[in-house]
Parts: C-alpha cells; sequence; structure tokens
C-alpha cells in the first residue's frame, strides 16, 4: 500500500525554512545600533526555525517502527557527501588550495567552514547515531515525558542561569555541540508521531490555535526585550533552551500539523518543500552576491536583501534540481 504524504510536515519545513532566512538576512540590519524595527520582528520571528526542522525530522523518523544502523549510517552518508561536494565546489572556485579540503569539511559541521549554518547537519549526524538506541529506549509515551522532563529541566537550569549571569553560557558551546537542546526538540518531535493525527486535530482545539498564533506574533517583542536588557546578546539563538520558546515551538508545530490540508490539491507545497535543503545550503552565498553587488548604502536595502535572498535561492534551487546529479546535492 502506497504510503499518504503529509504535506502539513512539507508546509513546516517550508516556514523553517524560510525562518532560516529571515535569521541569516534581519540582523545586519539592526545588529550595529541594537534598536528596534521591522527587521528586528522578523529576525526573532525566525527563531522556531531550527525547532521546528528538528521537530520535523524528529516526528518523520522516530515515528517509524523501527531504526537500524544501515538505515541511519546511509542518511549520515548522504549528508556527509552533499555537505563534501558543496565544500570543494568553493575550495575550488576560491582556489583555496593551500587549505586542507577535509578539514573544511569537517570545519562546516563544526560552524568553521565555508558554510557556517551546516553545524546543523553536524548535530543532526551525532542524533542520528544514537536514533538505533534512543528508539529502543522510546519504547512508551512515559519514557518519552521521561526524557523530554529531563531536557526541561536542563534547559531550565541554563535559562536561569543565563538570568542570574546576566549572559548566555551557551555561548561557550558552539551549536553543533548543544544536543541537550536539540535533542529536546528531536524527541518532542519524535513523541508527538506517538498520537494519532486524527486524536491530535480532536484535542488541540481552535482556541489553542488562537492562543498559539497571538504567542509568536507577540514573541518577537518579549525576546527582543530579553536580548537586550537580560542577555545582553542579540543572537535569537539562545533562546532555544526558553521555556516560552519551547512552549510557542510545541504549539505552532501542533497547529500546522492538525491543519487539514487537501495533498492532491496542494502539489506545489511538495514542489517547494523539495526545495528547502537546497536553498538552506545556497542561500548564504545568495546573501553574498547582493552584499557584493548591491550593498546597503540605500533605504530599505535590508528588507530587499531579504526578498532577493529568499527568491533568488528558490529560483536557483528550483533549476539544479532539474539538472542531473546537480539534484542529489541540493535534496537529503
Amino acid at each position: 500500500m502506497k504510503k499518504i504524504r503529509n504535506i502539513n510536515l512539507d508546509v513546516l519545513k517550508i516556514m523553517a525554512c524560510i525562518g532560516v532566512v529571515l535569521l541569516h538576512t534581519t540582523m545586519p540590519g539592526f545588529k550595529e545600533t541594537g534598536s528596534w524595527n521591522c527587521l528586528t520582528y522578523l529576525y526573532y520571528l525566525g527563531t522556531y526555525s531550527i525547532p521546528v526542522f528538528f521537530m520535523v525530522n524528529g516526528y518523520l523518523l522516530l515515528g517509524k517502527n523501527e531504526i537500524s544502523y544501515s538505515y541511519i549510517l546511509q542518511k549520515i552518508k548522504w549528508i556527509l557527501v552533499t555537505v563534501s561536494i558543496w565544500t570543494l565546489i568553493i575550495w575550488i572556485y576560491k582556489r583555496d588550495f593551500s587549505q586542507n579540503p577535509i578539514k573544511k569539511v569537517l570545519g562546516s559541521l563544526l560552524q568553521r567552514g565555508y558554510f557556517f549554518q551546516f553545524w546543523f547537519f553536524g548535530a543532526l549526524i551525532l542524533i542520528y547515531l544514537c536514533l538505533p538506541i534512543l528508539k529502543r529506549f522510546l519504547k512508551s509515551k512515559n519514557r518519552y515525558l521521561l526524557v523530554l522532563s529531563l531536557l526541561v529541566i536542563i534547559g531550565f537550569v541554563l535559562e536561569l542561569t543565563n538570568y542570574l549571569l546576566q549572559k548566555p553560557v551557551q555561548v561557550y558551546v558552539i551549536q553543533t555541540f548543544r544536543l541537550w537542546t536539540w535533542f529536546f526538540y528531536y524527541i518532542l518531535g519524535g513523541f508527538i508521531a506517538q498520537f494519532n493525527l486524527a486524536n491530535l486535530r480532536s484535542c488541540f482545539k481552535n482556541w489553542m490555535k488562537v492562543v498559539t498564533l497571538v504567542l509568536l506574533f507577540i514573541s518577537p517583542f518579549i525576546l527582543y526585550v530579553l536580548a537586550k536588557g537580560i542577555h545582553h546578546n542579540l543572537y535569537a539563538e539562545y533562546f532555544y533552551d526558553s521555556i516560552f520558546v519551547k512552549i510557542v515551538s510545541l504549539g505552532f508545530f501542533l497547529t500546522v500539523l492538525t491543519f487539514d490540508l487537501n495533498t492532491d490539491k496542494n502539489r506545489w507545497i511538495i514542489y517547494i518543500s523539495n526545495q528547502i535543503m537546497g536553498v538552506f545550503i545556497i542561500h548564504t552565498f545568495v546573501m553574498k552576491v547582493w552584499e557584493k553587488l548591491v550593498g546597503f548604502s540605500f533605504a530599505g536595502a535590508y528588507l530587499l536583501f531579504l526578498i532577493f535572498t529568499l527568491s533568488v535561492s528558490f529560483a536557483v534551487v528550483g533549476i539544479l534540481i532539474k539538472i542531473p546529479y546537480f539534484n542529489r546535492i541540493v535534496k537529503l
């Protein structure tokens, strides 16, 4: 029997991808002054993109009946192939021949190579290596709740420490290795996958969706005040351990997941969703094209920067995805 694709997850992936681009393109528009403007709002709205990415992946993989190491090693292989090919492309383009390309590949996974956003792949690899054992342990919803509770406590302690020290302690750990955070969102996605979708739709009431959306759209104001007044650091990445962000991320995930979408009438969602990993990969270089050719010396430049990066990234990936061999390195 053919498995029915849940395009609600595709919608979540598209929104998360847009959120990542928001994080990377809007920060320059207010970082230097630290002042509030529309870019500040859009930046903090993108906070939920990384949690959603991990939750979607956890939903899909921990939702499987079993996870074998052969399956996991295959997924890791394609991550490494993709990271290696893109790194070699840039290594050759830059004629960076004095640098060891293998170190550049590993550096990208540790937020130090050509692709700083590839820390996400590095964290995924570490999670993947644990999945077969983790899946065997998470035999019941009670075990899911136990692990999630422990991870919430760790996050709460870190959040409390940030408030007491008036700075984010996570700054001392590169994003690849903040596994207490990524495991939380990953396992949370897997926990949701243990419930029947029809039951989730009946349990997650409309008023809950309204509350979630209200919290989502006012959250940039809250996060900005906390970032400036408590963290004294504007980066959104230090809010991933926040209980508030965890609650809003969960609510947002359930809100989109429980939409009643008709797959046949929304094939375009699948088409766009198939491009998001490519957009995630190349958007930072599209950003550099704008910075080099256009710059930010005119009013509205940063907003156009966002629109340009999103539209050009999707257009380029839309072309690459139709070319044999190239399509494999913009999809995972």
